[in-house]
């Protein structure tokens, strides 16, 4: 800690006594649960209070801390959706490109087609 920390004399006045584990962490009593005694800040405040005046925080009661686990999965990032399917979509257009000359030739037979049902059969 790089700076002096000042801490006031009711958290200074715990450092003398022993609390149960029950005045940290919350506690199942007849079909109900009751909070810790102290809130996750003030059981801060008083880990920092005995760092400082060096007391050693298992003395009075205060449960350890869990270590933190670095063992979370990466994932890789998600991006946007038009960048994800921007290779597939390309794909798609260029297959469609390159059977863009058969599906003029259909549309124009077909528009041949329809042109010619309706020209009438009688030569007059």
């Amino acid at each position: 800690m790089a700076t002096v920390r000042k801490f006031s004399k009711e958290i200074l006045k715990h450092l003398d006594q022993k609390y149960p584990e029950s005045a940290f962490k919350p506690t199942f009593v007849d079909g109900r649960w009751r909070r810790g005694r102290f809130s996750g800040r003030r059981q801060a405040e008083l880990r920092k209070a005995c760092l400082v005046n060096q007391v050693d925080s298992a003395s009075i009661g205060l449960p350890p801390l869990a270590p933190r686990s670095s063992n979370f999965q990466k994932k890789p990032p998600k991006g946007h959706k038009q960048q994800r399917t921007y290779a597939e979509k390309q794909a798609a257009i260029q297959k469609n490109l390159d059977d863009m000359p058969n599906k003029i030739k259909k549309w124009k037979d077909d528009l041949a087609k329809e042109k010619h049902k309706l020209t009438p059969t009688l030569p007059f």
